[in-house]
Order: C-alpha cells, then structure tokens, then sequence
C-alpha cells in the first residue's frame, strides 16, 4: 500500500520515542518486518519508490522547520504531542488557520473545523503535510471566543428554526427550538450558542427577535460583531484622593492665561486645551493635555481595563469610553471654568514655524471658553470681538506657519475629506462630507506640534517610551502607484524622494475630478501606522519624531507617554522596561484595528439602512477600485460607496484587469477604468450583509 502523508504523520504521532529515518521508512514500507523485529541494514537500498522517500524526506525537514520534531545526529524526536491549542480564524469559504500556543500555523479544511466559530479556541490533531502547509483537523472547542451573535432566519421546520449567523465568515447555520411567537424567514434574532445539536446545526437560544427594518438594535449588533467591551462597572479607587504622583505645588500655575478648547458639538470628554502668547514675531504656544495618570495608577486594576480596551469606540452619537464617565466626562474632562491638572506642553515657535525652545511639565489651568469647531470658526469670520477673536487669530496665524513648514519638511497632505452621520432625535437622517474648518486646522496642528516636541524629548534623554511609527512606502507600493498614474497619464517616479514625488502626483490632480481617487489609492499604498518601544519616524507626516500625547482620556498609548513623561521631568527611574513597552504597543495597534473597523461598519450599517429606500434612483460616481468580482465606487455628491458586480455587465463578456486598474469587455472593447466619472443606478442594498450594490444608468 502506497506510502502518504497522512501515515506517515501518524506514525510520528505515535512514536512513544526517538526514531532514525530508517526505522521511520521500514515501519511504513516494510511493517510486517518492523513486526517481526527484522531491523534492515542501514546501508542497504531501500525498496519504497523515490517519491515515496522524497515524501518521508520532505516532511521531516518540514516539521523541522515548523518546530515540531527535533534532530539530534541521526535520531528524531517529537518536541510534544501532535494536538495543539490555538485559535481559529475562518475564511469566508469556511475554511480555518489555527494559530497555535507555539507560534505555529495550521491550516484546517471546511469539513475539519468541528463546528468552529471564528476566534474559538480550539484543540487541533496534526493530520497533513502538504506544499509546506501544516494541516490539522479539530478535535476540541475549548473554549468559544463569543456566545452572542445576530442571526437571520433563513428556514423553519415544524418544531425548530434554523438560522444563519450573521457578521462571522461562511454565514454558518444554527438551530433554535420553535419560540412562542413564530418568526419569518428574514427576520433577525439575538441569539446564545448552547451545547450540543439540534437538526445537525450547532444548539442555539433566542435571546430577542427583531424585523430587519428594526434599526434600534444597530448599535449592539457592531458591538456584538466586534466584541467591543461592555460598560463599566463601578471602580472603588476612584474615590481615592488626586493627584497621585504629587501636589499641587510641583506644578505650574496656568490659570491667569487665557485658555480656550475646541470640539465638536456633542463632546463631552475635553482632553486637550490651548493658549497662546505673541512676543514679536514670535509666538509662545501651550498646549495643555488632561493629566490623567494622576487619577489612575499604574498597573491598577483600573489601568489593565483600560490596556484591554485600548481606546475608545466612536458608534455615530454614541461613545464606548476607554475610561469610567467620572474620569473622561469630568475628573479628568478638560471643563470651562473649573481648575484642572495637565501635562502641559510650553514651545516657543519663531516666524518660520520652527520651534526653537519646548518645556514639558506639570500644570493646573482654568478653561475660559468651551468652543466648539463651528462657533470657532464664526468668531475668527469676525462674530464677536475681545479676547476670545484676538487669541483665535493669532493661533490661525501660527497654525498655518506650522502647516507651512510641515508640507516644506515632506508631510503628505491627502485632500479626503471626513465623513459624518447627521442625526434627528438619535435617528441617522443623512451622511454627509464633513467641512473642514480653521479651527480644525489650529487644533491639528497644535496637537502635532505637541506630539512632536514630546517624541523628541523622550528620545533625546533616552526615555522608554511608546512611539507612533509609519513606515515608508515600499518599493512595490510604489510600483503599483506609478502603474496605476500612468493609467491616468500622470507621470510619476519611483526614484529619488518618495515623499516630494507623491506631493507632486497630488498637485497635478488638485480640484479635478479625480482628486478624491488619487489621494484614496496612495492613502491604500501607504503602511498602517502603529505603536512601538522604539523612533522609527513617522513618513506620512514627514517628521523624524512623533508620538501620541494629547488623547490620554481616549488613547491607551498616550497615558503610557505620560507617564514616561513624567519619569523625565523628575529624573527618575522610567516606569516601563521595553518588553512591557512592546506589549503593550502590540495590543494597543491592535486595539486601534478593532475601533476603526467597528466605527467603519457602523457607519457602512447606518449607511445601507439610509440607501435602502433609494433603490432604482441614479447617482453620478467615480470608480475608486477593481476587483475580480467587479469594481468599487464612490458616489460624487454624498459619502456613499459600493460595487458594480460583473455579474450586472451583462451586454458583454467582460474581464477583470486588476493590473491595470480595469475592467474591460472582451467583444466591444467597453471600458471601466479607476478614475472614471460614470453615471449608476443603485440596484441592491442587502442589510443583513451590509452590501450596496450598483448598476449601470
């Protein structure tokens, strides 16, 4: 009997201990000899074929690699069992990657998962070895990574539903006993995973059940899908007396300048606050950020919740606060006319921009005004008069010398613009561009200006510290950039300063119609920024040194800053070692991940709920990206984007050329092509799976 992988895995498995290849091969290609105890002399040929001991060879090298047997001279041993825990992810095929405790990656088939769910932790028997993939096969949930999921009812039986899981990788099915109230296929429901089966699906309760066209159930929905945490509990130190790491007499006195916030209308936790003095032609800028590590200690029970969050979660009008509401909506909120500590950033700044002199310390300061950007931004069009228009002025001034320098010095400036849900009554009645104020360019700027100084400071004294790194594009990056320009006749080289030939590809499309695709494509072509223990530099804003200070209500990172901030103003040991740094900068990138893709779908729900009642209506639009499956669009006048499938190109056979941007008809020639200004029709908005479709007008 031929010779497999599956044997030969199995034999290894088995082993109790050491073996040499030659035992390995005689046991699978002569077993009744090995049975008789008849051991083949090492130095004689082996009967198996070529391919067969090619198999035997290559998997041992294999596992080798992958760290699942040892060799020592000519002995082999398996480093543990061949069952490993880890967790799962599935695909939307439904097929799994188990990565496991000792780093290794297993790939499991459809059939294998064992009723897995994405992100279980699983036990998984090694069963296969094949093109240098490690193959498993589920022998164990052990533990579900979630319990709740939204469901949709897809069919019903005389005593059961069954429904499909919605938000989770190749929809699976589960099955519920027949409620009180009979739903409708279509229909949705909250549903707990339960031991056992029922219909051969997966064990399910019903937790409540909705209409689809029940939008209140919005928000859990993102939340459930996300595993976004839940809200916070009472925490028995925050009673405790403030301001931890000293009194007020260690800090400097800030109230007597006239300090202003701006937010967006329905803040309510004001973490950063500034003021601002002329000498000259030279400018003094404050820049007071909450102290918040004075009201919460390191390592603290408090502390470690906020390290799980990692940040706070932004769901249209609603806030999942990385911090308890006594901490981010007062203690610590930056409120008008209440004294209130900081970590204050002081640099004096001449004509050019340049900042010559920066001091970092503690502080205590009193709001004059809470402004948000809009009322702002009248005030400085010439509103009212007094303090309030004087000071906004002069920092409008110095935000654009700083903005100045910025792009000078190699910041890329991408013209996209935010997008925002308008709400009446808590109901989202419409998406819309955001406008880009003054006053948003004065907070930007100053916050930047802030970040910088205190990236510096850090790694001038040799402080460990958090950084927030952005690596430079990559060489391929650029190559599929420049394919995709020359599409669009826009020369662009690959060679030389990457940053000053990008801003020149974004000067040439400035105000035409296809500005907003342009700068989408670079923004794809550029890293993820993320949090590290060492200054790598960040290369989409051009600076050497740059961090994240002035969100510490908001941003787990920028609590660590502080902290490590301190440890320099006091000359005292730093209070985290780099392998706690590293930690924690890995969890807190990953962290940021989640938020953006929640408050991503969220707004892609509120969205599809918005277009459901514009079926049929036509739109103008720009093709903003191709896939196999079609091509992507963004709708010219409002923020709304979605696909054109090939499935609706039906006056042609039409091919997907994702090298060149384009998707082409294979007999008229018909072409659509990233960039292109079309006119559509919306043809499909399916809410369950958050999905816009589009035609052709």
């Amino acid at each position: 009997m031929a010779v497999t992988s599956r044997k030969i895995i199995s034999y290894i498995s088995s082993r109790p201990g050491n073996f040499t290849r030659d035992e390995l091969i005689g046991a699978l290609l002569h077993p009744e000899a090995e049975k008789r105890g008849k051991k083949r002399k090492s130095n004689k040929k082996h009967s198996g074929s070529g391919r067969e001991l090619s198999l035997i060879d290559d998997i041992l090298k294999g596992f080798i690699s992958a760290g699942l047997i040892t060799k020592k001279r000519n002995r082999y041993m398996k480093i543990h069992p061949f069952i490993l825990e880890g967790a799962i992810r599935i695909n939307t095929s439904g097929n799994g990657v188990c990565q496991t405790t000792f780093e290794q990656e297993i790939i499991i088939k459809k059939d294998d998962t064992g009723g897995a769910h994405n992100n279980d932790l699983v036990s998984v028997r090694i069963v296969d070895y094949r093109h240098g993939a490690v193959i498993g096969s589920v022998e164990k949930i052990v533990r579900r990574g979630k319990q709740t999921f939204f469901a949709r009812v897809v069919h019903k039986t005389r005593d059961a539903v069954i429904y499909n899981l919605l938000d989770v990788p190749s929809s699976p099915e589960v099955c519920a006993a027949m409620p009180p109230e009979e739903p409708e296929p279509g229909d949705m429901a909250l549903v707990r995973l339960e031991e056992g089966f029922l219909q051969k699906r997966q064990r399910c309760a019903v937790i409540t059940s909705f209409s689809p066209d029940d939008d209140h159930h919005d928000l859990s929905r993102i939340i459930v899908k996300h595993s976004l945490p839940p809200p916070y509990r009472d925490y028995p130190e925050l009673s405790e007396s403030r301001d931890r790491d000293g009194g007020s007499g260690r800090r400097n006195n800030y109230t007597g300048i006239y300090t202003v916030t701006i937010d967006g209308e329905s803040a309510k936790d004001f973490d950063d606050a500034v003021s601002i003095q002329r000498k000259g032609d030279a400018y003094t800028l404050y820049v007071h950020i909450a102290d918040v590590s004075a009201h919460v200690s390191a390592r603290s029970d408090l502390d470690r919740e906020a390290l799980s969050r990692g940040t706070s979660y932004y769901l249209g009008n609603s806030v999942i606060p990385m911090l308890p509401e006594i901490l981010s909506n007062d203690l610590c909120s930056l409120r008008e006319g209440v004294d209130r500590l900081t970590m204050t950033v002081e640099a004096d700044i001449n004509r050019f921009g340049a900042v010559l002199d920066q001091r970092i310390s503690r502080g205590v300061i009193r709001v004059n005004r809470r402004l948000t950007y809009e009322r702002a931004d009248r005030i400085l069009a010439g509103e009212e008069n007094g303090n309030a228009r004087e000071v906004l002025a002069t920092m409008f001034e110095l935000a654009e010398k700083l903005h100045a320098r910025r792009i000078e010095q190699g910041s890329l400036e991408l013209a996209l613009t935010d997008d925002s849900l308008i709400y009446d009554n808590n109901v989202v009645v419409d998406i819309q561009y955001s406008t880009r104020l003054k006053s948003h360019q004065i907070i930007e700027e100053f916050m930047l200006c802030a970040n910088v100084v205190v990236s510096r400071a850090l790694r001038e004294n040799e402080v460990p510290s958090l950084y927030r790194n952005h690596e430079t594009i990559s060489p391929d990056s650029l190559a599929t950039l420049k394919s995709f320009l020359k599409q669009i006749n826009i020369p662009f080289k690959i060679t030389g300063d990457a940053t000053k030939n990008i801003q020149q590809a974004l000067r040439q499309v400035a105000g035409t119609e296809i500005e907003h695709v342009v700068n989408l494509v670079i923004l794809k072509s550029l890293m993820q920024a993320s949090y590290a223990a060492f200054p790598g530099g960040h290369f989409g804003l051009g600076f050497r040194d740059y961090t994240h200070f002035t969100s510490p209500i908001r941003r787990y990172p920028d609590l660590v800053v502080h902290r490590c901030v301190k440890s320099l103003i006091d000359r005292t040991d730093p209070p985290y070692p780099t392998e706690e740094l590293i930690a924690i900068g890995d969890k807190s990138s990953e962290m940021e991940r989640v938020a953006q893709a929640a408050e991503r779908d969220f707004k892609k729900l509120k969205t599809c709920r918005l277009m459901k009642n514009r079926v049929g209506e036509a739109f103008m639009a720009i093709v903003s990206g191709v896939s196999r499956y079609g091509f992507y669009l963004t709708l010219a006048d409002i923020p709304v984007e979605g696909m054109v499938p090939l499935r609706a190109l039906t006056d042609d056979y039409y091919l997907v050329k994702e090298d060149d941007f384009t998707v082409i008809g294979k007999r008229y020639g018909r072409r659509f092509r990233m960039g292109d200004r079309i006119r559509v029709r919306l043809s499909a908005v399916e809410i369950e799976r958050m999905i816009i479709d589009f035609e052709i007008a």
